[in-house]
């Protein structure tokens, strides 16, 4: 099965061709998703004079590049219109007005092309990104439990099969990526926010002084519950309290860089762990754009072989918004039709 993936959801716009392999007795690919060809434009560079994502402004570019973007992955992936077996598309969660220009742009070109549209939700196309399958690159076996951590979702989910589901923590408020962002606004970094932290982490020297010290929010909570507003509070109470300081030392806003990104890792790599030791999966799964992160990536990585399971990954191409896992999500879970959220909703296959 061959199918055009669309992704619109919030400032990429995405369109990727992607195949099923077939299962093969014994191998290691057992299924998994080829990606034919995979075409982002991002309006990222256009959004950053505003110091974050303008839903107007990102839906004006959306219409601007969708259709060069479909027609580009199309001809890099060599297949023609007519061989497509179905079109899909991200229906949600994400900006109104950006949704609409790929849902939109989905449902003509299904139409025109006499395909079946399937409807895709994002947060759970993330998670299929793990399905994409590089270099002899194995599929993850479940069971497993699956970390989902973006700009608008933090969510721990057991996976006892493709498609029945069961949402098992998540955080109260603040999604890591939105604390991310925040952060890295109180910290004067530009948009995108996050990967501004990580890279001002990496180049942090120096030992971190007591003052700067954040808390780990309900790390020591027997529960698979998180939160990351209180820790966003906390670093902006420590940059206020510190003030003279941070200005005279201008190294030590990397150092507090490097503690917010350790802090916020900690939670997510302890609880996740609480849920393997709880659920004993066969696999651990990261996924969504926080996925990108190496700290979180190396250090999870690191409990789960420890813990003797399997750990897998996207690759970091995958772990942004993009089609790719669009259109795998589509070929792994082509019964989905309608989803709309992603805690508890027997409709999603998720309890």
């Amino acid at each position: 099965m061959i199918v055009l993936g669309i992704e619109s959801t919030c400032d990429e716009t995405g369109a990727a061709v992607a195949r099923r392999l077939p299962l093969v007795e014994g191998g290691v690919n057992q299924g998994g998703i080829e990606i034919l060809s995979d075409i982002k434009a991002s309006s990222a560079e256009v959004l950053s004079k505003y110091g974050g994502v303008v839903p107007e402004v990102a839906a004006r570019e959306q219409v601007a590049a969708i259709i060069p973007v479909i027609e580009t992955a199309l001809q890099k992936s060599g297949i023609k219109a007519e061989e497509l077996e179905a079109v899909a598309v991200t229906q949600g969660p994400g900006l109104i007005g950006s949704l609409l220009i790929g849902v939109e742009t989905a449902k003509a070109l299904a139409l025109a092309w006499g395909k079946p549209l399937i409807k895709v939700n994002h947060m759970v196309a993330h998670v299929f990104a793990n399905w994409i399958v590089e270099n002899g690159k194995a599929t993850p076996e479940l069971p497993a439990i699956a970390l989902i951590v973006s700009g608008g979702h933090t969510d721990l989910m057991y996976l006892p099969s493709l498609t029945k589901w069961q949402w098992v923590g998540g955080t109260r408020d603040d999604a890591a990526g939105e604390a991310f962002d925040k952060a890295a606004r109180a910290m004067g970094f530009p948009y995108p926010g996050g990967p501004m932290v990580a890279r001002a982490a990496a180049e942090a020297t120096g030992d971190l002084p007591s003052e700067l010290k954040l808390p780990r929010p309900m790390i020591h909570e027997a529960n698979l519950e998180m939160s990351f507003s209180g820790l966003k509070t906390a670093l902006v109470e420590v940059m206020k309290t510190n003030k003279q300081k941070l200005e005279e030392e201008p190294g030590l806003v990397n150092v507090l860089a490097r503690e917010f990104n350790e802090a916020v890792a900690e939670v997510l790599i302890k609880k996740t762990m609480m849920a393997v030791e709880k659920f004993q999966p066969k696999s651990v799964l990261l996924a969504g754009g926080v996925a990108a992160n190496v700290t979180l990536r190396d250090g999870l990585k690191k409990a789960v072989h420890e813990s003797g399971k399997e750990f897998f990954l996207p690759n970091l191409a995958y772990c942004t918004d993009n089609a790719a896992m669009i259109a795998a999500c589509a070929l792994m879970r082509p019964d989905y039709i309608d989803p709309v959220k992603l805690k508890p909703d027997a409709s999603l296959g998720i309890e």
